[in-house]
């Protein structure tokens, strides 16, 4: 199999016989399982396209291109092999499972990506991570038919991997670690289809320079950067990730896009108590979802994109925006047509009830109901947490990467606060003057 990928260029998996072959004819196997190509419904970014033309990037190109990835993690692990010792050493059983695991490991998720687990009721809600354990290990799957047709293990082993758990340590960090092919996946291909530059991390540099490394008197291999070739790098990778919330994931359309999309949700389990009529349009699993039912796995499986954006139509009213609830369908028209939240940006310090007290009666006065159109919004990212499992070597010395960084080192005690109140446009001059000295 041969694929253009806009990210990687060509990506392959050869199917000639070898001794690597069988993995690669089950992640082909697995691709066209009907619980992958669903990924191609749901997009990675969510509403992100809404200020972001080109994120329109679905899960399903995501998840190829993790598993090129560790594609190419597993080659690079081929030729450090003196290296190891025999339990550390992957073999081709253990490269397949890699390989699935690479490519399944954001099978779970919902409607929009990580906004779907946002948006249902709490007391309901199940992360996307237990959902991708659930498709995996149910036996109805054709996921867990191929992985099983593989070998008997497999989906148990595969979804293990995906957690983090195998006794292979270094594989289990490029599965599930803060440097793993899930991420240098996501940071390149949203950068490169958003053009929010940031993101283009130097991958084949990244992985040119990586080693595994044996402490004394350890039994496992840890993940190591050889520090004259790779700190340079490494240090990249993570700017890239605190660039890219800070430019993309938190900007303030974006944000404004899920506080609404949140408030319509909560409108819509406020409606369904009362009668599940009173949404028409509304899937049938989200009805079960606010009814507080667990739903099967066929049942989530029906839940995508196209499922949302077609409840959304008749939250508006369909072709009469007249017929609509007077707050589900306000808030379904200000998503499908981009009429979003405007915000103004707010001191650390400053409390949601400062500002609530100040921006509710505003909103009232315009005509609009603060319960679901005006919301306060606060976010903090640590640049860099230190991940123990990443050595630095730097000629004989075995350093962590905040002592071989002196950049890193000074990141490490930087925590970036996105604190904004949103408001309808309507409301912007009064807002504005209401919270003048919260600024």
């Amino acid at each position: 199999m041969i694929l253009r990928d806009p990210v990687h260029g060509l990506i392959s998996f050869s199917l000639r016989d070898g001794p690597r072959s069988a993995g690669h004819r089950l992640l082909v196997r697995l691709i066209d399982t009907r619980e992958v190509q669903r990924l191609r419904r749901i997009r990675a970014l969510g509403l992100a396209s809404l200020a972001f033309p080109g994120g329109e990037h679905s899960r399903f190109a995501h998840a190829v291109g993790s598993a090129h990835v560790m594609q190419r993690y597993l080659e690079r692990v081929r030729s450090l092999v003196d290296e190891l010792p025999s339990h550390d050493r992957i073999d081709p059983w253990w490269e397949a499972i890699a390989l699935a695991a690479a490519l399944l490991h954001d099978l779970g998720h919902g409607p929009l990506s990580h906004t779907f687990e946002q948006v249902v009721p709490k007391a309901h809600a199940r992360a996307h991570e237990a959902w991708t354990t659930q498709i995996i290990m149910d036996p109805d799957t054709e996921v867990h038919a191929a992985l099983r047709e593989f070998d008997e293990q497999a989906p148990a082993a595969v979804e293990r991997l995906i957690h983090g758990v195998c006794p292979i340590r270094h594989l289990a960090r490029a599965v599930s670690g803060t440097f793993d092919v899930d991420r240098c996946d996501y940071l390149m291909r949203d950068s490169h289809m958003t053009g929010v530059r940031y993101g283009l991390l130097d991958l084949d540099w990244l992985l040119a320079s990586l080693r595994l490394y044996l402490p004394a008197g350890a039994s496992a291999a840890t993940l190591a950067v050889d520090g004259a070739k790779g700190l340079t790098a490494v240090e990249s990778f993570f700017l890239a990730r605190l660039y890219m919330y800070r430019q993309l994931y938190l900007h303030k359309a974006v944000r404004a896009a899920e506080v609404t999309i949140r408030a319509l949700f909560r409108r819509l389990g406020e409606l369904l108590q009362d009668d599940a009529r009173a949404a028409p349009g509304t899937p049938a699993a989200i009805v079960e979802l606010f009814r507080g039912r667990e739903l099967s796995t066929r049942e989530y499986l029906d839940l995508d994109d196209s499922a949302l954006e077609t409840a959304l139509w008749h939250y508006a009213g369909g072709h009469d925006h007249r017929q609509s609830d007077p707050i589900l369908g306000p808030l379904a028209v200000a998503v499908r047509e981009r009429k979003l939240l405007k915000s103004v940006k707010l001191r650390d310090e400053i409390t949601d009830e400062q500002v609530r007290a100040r921006v509710d009666p505003v909103v009232t006065a315009a005509g609009f109901d603060p319960r679901y159109f005006a919301a306060t919004d606060r976010v903090k990212i640590h640049a860099y947490v230190e991940d123990e499992a990443l050595v630095v070597l730097s000629g004989p010395r075995v350093q962590s990467l905040l002592e071989a960084s002196p950049l890193m080192h000074a990141l490490s005690s930087q925590v970036f606060v996105s604190h904004r109140v949103m408001f309808p446009a309507a409301a912007r001059e009064a807002v504005s003057a209401a919270v003048e000295e919260f600024r």
